[in-house]
């Protein structure tokens, strides 16, 4: 079977446009929000770490500390604290103090910037679930299957592109 024949590139460009259409739609939304550069990224990890529902692209499931937003964001620790005081001035984010250890800082989504997520993002996941209606859950397992593999593919792309530019 010839890997790149025209069915496989036609997914592979289905794939990058579902990508970049994402992107742009998440762009929009910061512009929205008044978040610039990386603002938008550190926000939605703050966001879906504190939903710990197991649907987040962050590794571990609890709210997130300065440092593991740092190591997230691949950012050093001081470009880390002005992002997160951006956020914090502008009603994003606070800082709260974790009660098993008062020295541990969390990241924690303000009600309005929860709020303002779920009214944004909540149409389209409406939508995407219409879509997958469509589709026998045995189809689904394929399109999940494929994903995941696509998503671990990119992760390992990108840290090797990182690593050896």
């Amino acid at each position: 079977m010839e890997r790149h024949n025209p069915g496989r590139r036609r997914t592979a460009d289905h794939l990058y446009a579902s990508a970049l259409s994402l992107a742009r739609t998440g762009e929009a939304f910061d512009r929205l929000r008044g978040l610039q550069g990386v603002e938008g990224e550190a926000l939605l990890l703050v966001l879906e770490a504190s939903k710990a529902d197991g649907r987040s692209g962050v590794t571990e499931s609890e709210p997130i500390t300065p440092g593991r937003l740092g190591r997230e964001l691949r950012l050093p620790s001081a470009s880390v604290t002005a992002v997160v005081d951006r956020l914090e001035r502008g009603g994003h984010l606070r800082r709260v103090r974790d009660t098993g250890d008062r020295r541990k800082v969390l990241l924690l989504p303000t009600e309005e910037a929860e709020r303002a997520h779920t009214t944004y993002w909540g149409g389209l996941d409406e939508r995407i679930v219409e879509v997958m209606e469509r589709f026998s859950p045995e189809e689904l397992s394929i399109v999940d299957r494929f994903l995941r593999g696509a998503t671990a593919v990119t992760e390992g792309y990108r840290a090797e592109r990182e690593e050896h530019p």
